[in-house]
């Protein structure tokens, strides 16, 4: 159950950990300054971008965190007189790179730094470090200084790992004013397109999108077996898909889900699983997939529409295997919908649904057009900004609703503020593996490990973009899982797009993996059970998520790359190996599965990995036969007891006329 204790761990570790409260003069001054940065992006993207805009977009973004993030936990409502200077410094060093910007880049000024160039570019550099440990932890700030190190101290080691050596000048200036570096192509990236699409998911969420997903989940699948546990995952799916963090979809969706799912009979461990696990998926779900795709996009040159249009199937089947899951759960468990008094009709749940339904359309269709990304997401932020202030359906009053603008602009540009201050450390780490050919050497190592051999190439891969992942936010997780083991796949011939979303889909999963598994804490916290034997449920449950990837590496239709009657064969078997895979895991199909069915379930599953026609035709026989041999038990059993209930009947219906028979003549005589 909910305990003090487990909502401090909530807020510990959700993506509100350290935030402050502030009231009065300060909170004037944050807001004001959140406001300004999201109307000035909003009005860039329907302008055009001005040269200095990364620059100008950390201007706003390195103040915000040290405003709203607090060095220490009594400092979350107050700010104190000393953090008052990293706020100037951090307005400075963005400020003195827009003054010098011309001479640091056409006049090629980051080849030849000034001593204040070194200085800003410093100060900078500890900034950051300081801003990504106040607003998602030590972990990735760490990172950033083995990194560093690794620049400055790399030609101390001996043989591959070793290299040529840079000076503390050099790097300096290539971290801050090269085009590679802080305020480099990554950081253009989330000043020009990530940013339009936090603000979006941000107003359909702050404008009442929260509630709505709920209502229309629970109005879906609220009569079915496991009804609460398969709208947590309708839910998180829906909330996800918007959402830029996977911490932030547990903590928000969590606390409404995980405890309906306990009062229907599911396990305490297994409800905060299963919302870990349907939050984790929001980051590969199209159409903003924890802001990755824009990321990808960039390093792979490849457009934004092409990489949603190739996520959205494995996206599916990921939440496919969730579903499947949760769904022979409830049946193991014999667990009963929820009452229908107690779920809201199709009618209450689709109320208001435009607000939500229209701004995705016009988002889709202006990309189908081949618009671009920022122009189609600024077009849905309107349509959804107008449709909220204007419906008549939409709640409160008219003047409340432009009330609650500013806290819709505030809530976007914070979260567009924190993804910032993490891109900009990744372009740290990025141009450390640029230039001391990090990621050639981990790619060489693991290349001959495998032998070449593309099975074990992946499965290395697999386990580094894990590790690596391992509690960072989706963009720094992919980025820097990216850095090191893309070169491996392009080196073994794989395609790019379907390398990178390989790489993305671990570099996710590690917030279900132990033993750090941020997801899964989060869920257990919530739920009142241990957290890793939490993240094991969840590892379980997310094994779809696990195989998928290896699918589409093998079987491109599923990224659709191919004809309609191939991608319509391959979701086909998909589908099929997905739903045997969850049969295995939880150990039900029909009815209780014995080990032997389970393993011969995820034999099945594993034969339609590769997409070959042997293979598939194998597979899809033995759960074929499986599911024979279980309808059969049941139609046994089921006979056998309705042949029990009949002959008790009958004996039941013999007694009673035994005992209302007259008695004999002689008898009655007597």
């Amino acid at each position: 159950m909910d305990t003090p204790g487990s909502n401090k761990i909530v807020e510990k570790y959700s993506e509100d950990s350290g935030k402050r409260q502030l009231t009065g003069v300060w909170f004037l001054v944050m807001r004001s300054m959140a406001v300004a940065m999201a109307v000035f992006h909003l009005y860039a993207a329907i302008t055009g971008a001005v040269n200095t805009q990364n620059a100008i977009h950390l201007l706003f973004a390195l103040p915000l965190i040290f405003l709203g993030y607090s060095c220490r936990a009594k400092d979350n409502h107050r700010l104190p007189w000393f953090d008052v200077i990293p706020v100037i410094l951090a307005i400075a060093v963005s400020g003195y790179y827009i003054m010098q910007f011309d001479r640091i880049i056409y006049e090629l000024g980051y080849l030849m730094p000034t001593t204040y160039d070194l200085v800003f570019g410093v100060l900078a550099i500890l900034l950051l470090l300081e801003a990504c440990r106040r607003a998602i932890g030590l972990a990735f700030p760490i990172l950033v200084l083995i990194a560093l190190s690794y620049a400055y101290f790399g030609n101390y080691l001996p043989g591959v790992w070793g290299h040529g050596g840079f000076g503390w000048a050099d790097l300096v200036a290539t971290f801050y004013m090269s085009p590679t570096g802080i305020y480099g192509s990554l950081m253009r990236t989330s000043s020009t397109v990530i940013v339009v699409f936090i603000m979006f998911g941000a107003l359909l969420v702050t404008t009442g999108g929260g509630d709505t997903f709920m209502r229309l989940s629970n109005s879906l699948t609220g009569g079915m077996a496991g009804g609460p546990a398969k709208a947590a995952t309708l839910c998180s799916a829906l909330f996800g898909s918007i959402s830029g963090s996977t911490a932030a979809n547990v903590a928000t969706t969590g606390v409404f889900t995980i405890p309906l799912m306990k009062k229907s009979g599911y396990s305490p461990r297994f409800a905060a699983a299963t919302e870990a696990s349907a939050s984790t998926g929001g980051q590969i779900l199209p159409p903003i997939m924890g802001a990755a795709a824009f990321v990808m996009a960039d390093v792979i040159s490849v457009s934004y529409l092409e990489i949603i249009g190739a996520a959205l199937i494995p996206a599916l089947l990921f939440y496919l295997a969730i579903w499947m899951s949760v769904h022979f759960e409830a049946k193991r468990l014999g667990l009963n919908p929820i009452p229908k008094d107690q779920r809201p009709t199709l009618r209450e749940g689709l109320f208001n649904i435009e607000t939500l339904l229209l701004p995705i359309i016009v988002l889709i269709a202006m990309l189908v057009l081949r618009y671009t990304p920022t122009t189609a997401a600024v077009a849905a932020y309107f349509t959804a900004l107008l449709i909220y202030l204007f419906s008549w359906r939409s709640p409160g009053s008219f003047t409340d609703r432009l009330k609650s603008i500013p806290a819709a602009l505030e809530a976007g540009a914070m979260t567009a503020a924190m993804i910032a201050v993490i891109i900009g450390s990744v372009a740290i780490i990025a141009s450390v593996i640029s230039l001391t050919g990090l990621g050639l050497k981990v790619s060489s190592v693991i290349l001959v490990v495998s032998g070449g051999d593309v099975l074990i190439t992946l499965l290395l891969a697999m386990v580094v973009a894990i590790i690596l992942g391992m509690g960072l936010p989706t963009v720094a997780a992919y980025m820097l899982a990216a850095s090191v083991v893309a070169a491996a796949f392009i080196e073994a011939g794989l395609p790019s797009l379907s390398s990178h979303l390989f790489i993305l889909y671990f570099a996710i999963l590690s917030g279900v993996t132990p033993p750090v598994a941020l997801a899964a804490y989060i869920g257990g916290a919530i739920a009142g059970s241990h957290w890793f034997k939490t993240a094991l449920t969840a590892t379980k449950i997310s094994l779809g998520g696990f195989l998928i990837p290896f699918m589409f590496i093998y079987h491109p239709p599923l990224l659709g790359d191919g004809t309609v009657l191939e991608i319509a064969l391959a979701v086909g078997s998909g589908i099929i190996g997905i739903v045997a895979l969850a049969a295995s895991t939880i150990g039900f199909f029909l009815r209780p599965c014995s080990w032997l069915e389970r393993g011969l379930l995820l034999t099945a599953a594993l034969m339609l990995i590769n997409g070959q026609v042997m293979t598939d035709i194998a597979g899809i026989a033995l759960i074929v036969g499986l599911f024979g041999w279980q309808y059969r038990l049941n139609s046994t059993d089921k006979n056998s007891t309705d042949k029990n209930n009949t002959d008790k009947n009958s004996t039941d219906k013999n007694s009673t006329d035994d005992a209302r028979a007259p008695l004999p003549s002689k008898e009655l005589s007597q």
